[in-house]
């Protein structure tokens, strides 16, 4: 008990300093096209480890509203190797998925250095309902800022 009290004492002040850790913010996204004469946006925040989805998908005058806790997001991103894949799901079958075309990803900055910022262009591979026949295999261009 002895050895115990001084180790908190250590690690007491660093947990009430407000700081935050890699993995435990969000990243912003924000991807703008077009389609049959239509503006599509899918903008919001997509989580890290410990935070909500919310992302809205807008397509003409139509906005669909993907967050928690309807919604669950999985992402895996490295830029370095030319990786971003976005997947909401949604109640039933309903989903979207998103990919970066690979050799159009550019970034400044890392994850792991606590600040990114990437643009590239992607591929809306799913859309979810009611943009589920419309908008599959519509290209966007997209930015991602990550930031603690």
């Amino acid at each position: 008990m002895k050895k115990l009290l001084p180790l908190c004492a250590l690690v007491l002040p660093f947990a009430l300093t407000g700081q935050a850790f890699a993995g435990a913010n969000t990243a912003q996204l924000d991807c703008t096209g077009s389609h049959a004469g239509q503006a599509i946006r899918l903008v919001g925040d997509i989580p890290a480890s410990m935070v909500d989805v919310n992302l809205k998908l807008s397509y003409g005058a139509q906005t669909l509203v993907l967050a928690s806790p309807g919604a669950e997001a999985s992402e895996r991103t490295d830029f370095r190797r030319g990786i971003f894949r976005l997947e909401v799901t949604l109640p039933g079958s309903n989903r979207l998925q998103l990919q970066a075309q690979t050799k159009r990803i550019q970034y400044k900055g890392s994850m792991g250095g606590g600040k990114l910022n990437a643009s590239f262009g992607a591929i809306l591979r799913e859309a979810p309902s009611p943009f589920t026949t419309a908008l599959k295999g519509v290209e966007l261009r997209c930015t991602y800022v990550y930031e603690i």
